[in-house]
């Protein structure tokens, strides 16, 4: 059957690829870095105004760089806990959930969230799996037994019109079709 102009293929739940990956992570990477800089910015300020020294005067001390690894990984394994997402795979449209597709467990997102740093190691050789993988898995989704997947809430995950009609021309339609609500 030939799609229509309104016809837009269905992406929910397909396994999310390397670019929204990586547009995820560097999303990430930012917040968490920001919302930790923040945080230290005011505690600064605090202990200059209550104690009369600074807390953030040496960068390159471990405990700042313990305080920035511990907040890192709080930030994800928290996120992961909770929403089964971090606050960028939200932005992007992405959800983080068990290989057979149910919800994320605590312990699935430890083990992922200790596991993370691992992929990059060794040249990023851990997130060739993103690449190569059917379900574009890296290290870190093959240890904690994990896969991530398009998932934009109760609004349906869906590519363009223009683009799913040359995608369907190209594919044979081989994905869903659905028709706009609205």
């Amino acid at each position: 059957s030939r799609m229509t102009t309104s016809a837009r293929l269905r992406i929910t739940g397909h396994y999310a690829g390397g670019v929204s990956r990586a547009a995820a992570a560097a999303l990430d990477f930012a917040i968490a870095i920001g919302t930790f800089t923040a945080v230290l910015a005011g505690l600064d300020l605090l202990s200059r105004i209550v104690l009369g020294d600074s807390i953030a005067s040496n960068r390159s001390s471990p405990g700042y760089v313990l305080a920035l690894v511990s907040w890192a990984f709080l930030y994800l394994w928290v996120s992961l806990s909770v929403a089964g997402r971090t606050v960028g795979k939200g932005i992007v449209g992405l959800r983080v959930v068990a290989s057979d597709g149910s919800a994320l467990t605590v312990r699935q997102a430890l083990v992922r969230t200790v596991a993370y740093p691992f992929s990059f190691a060794i040249l990023g050789l851990g997130l060739v799996g993103i690449v190569i993988d059917r379900r574009h898995r890296a290290l870190h989704d093959l240890l904690a037994r994990t896969v991530v997947v398009y998932d934009w809430g109760g609004r349906a995950a869906e590519v363009p019109g223009p683009l799913s009609e040359f995608l369907a021309r190209r594919a044979g339609a081989e994905y869903s079709t659905t028709q706009p609500t609205g």
